[in-house]
């Protein structure tokens, strides 16, 4: 496993609480059961970080294996986040067409990755027809910085998109041109605190 993988996966289990681990660590599915039941979860957390790191190297976890365990964090603790909001809707005239997962995923990471070089994008399905993207950005001279992702959370079934605010603004017009060329919307972006699935169960 790449040095930087394992220093991106401890410092993701560093932020989790005790309390949680077990749960986010279930919910990444990448350690198997038998795996996790090595772990004694009553030592201190350094020991702890240091065995998880190891059954990591063990099974050669990749930059996107880490990247999804920081997102399912990111699903738990998504109330702390400030979200933009992404009201969608169609041109007119255009009619509604049946949503397909895949292609969402494959025309998203195509297209931003032609616009941007160095970028690495991340998807996780929920069983709520979404599709949580983690998006680490880079410039043309420099590597993704995996410390400072953009989030972005899209219903598959509403007319909405949330995204996480971030300290690079100067990404936010060129993700609002990705979802409007891969889902061939029209955006209309608003900035507030919520909690994104209360905003989907509001929705339904």
């Amino acid at each position: 496993m790449d040095e930087t993988v394992a220093e991106f996966i401890k410092r993701t289990i560093l932020k989790i609480p005790l309390n949680e681990l077990t749960t986010i660590l279930k919910a990444w599915d990448f350690l198997s059961e038998n795996q996790l039941q090595t772990v004694n979860f009553r030592q201190r957390k350094e020991s702890v970080v240091q065995h998880l790191i190891h059954l990591c190297e063990e099974k050669r976890a990749s930059l996107n294996d880490a990247a999804l365990l920081d997102i399912i964090y990111t699903q738990f603790h998504q109330h702390q986040k400030v979200w933009d909001v992404f009201q969608m809707s169609k041109g007119p005239g255009e009619d509604v067409d049946l949503f397909d997962m895949k292609q969402f995923k494959n025309s998203f990471k195509k297209i931003l990755q032609r616009a941007l070089k160095n970028v690495t994008v991340s998807f996780r399905e929920t069983e709520e027809n979404a599709v949580w993207i983690r998006i680490a950005w880079g410039t043309q001279y420099t590597k993704p910085n995996q410390y400072k992702p953009t989030y972005v959370v899209y219903y598959s079934q509403t007319p909405y998109a949330f995204k996480s605010s971030s300290t690079l603004r100067r990404n936010t017009p060129l993700l609002g041109q990705e979802l409007e060329a891969t889902g061939k919307i029209y955006l209309r972006q608003e900035e507030i605190t919520l909690d994104i699935t209360e905003m989907k169960k509001a929705y339904n």
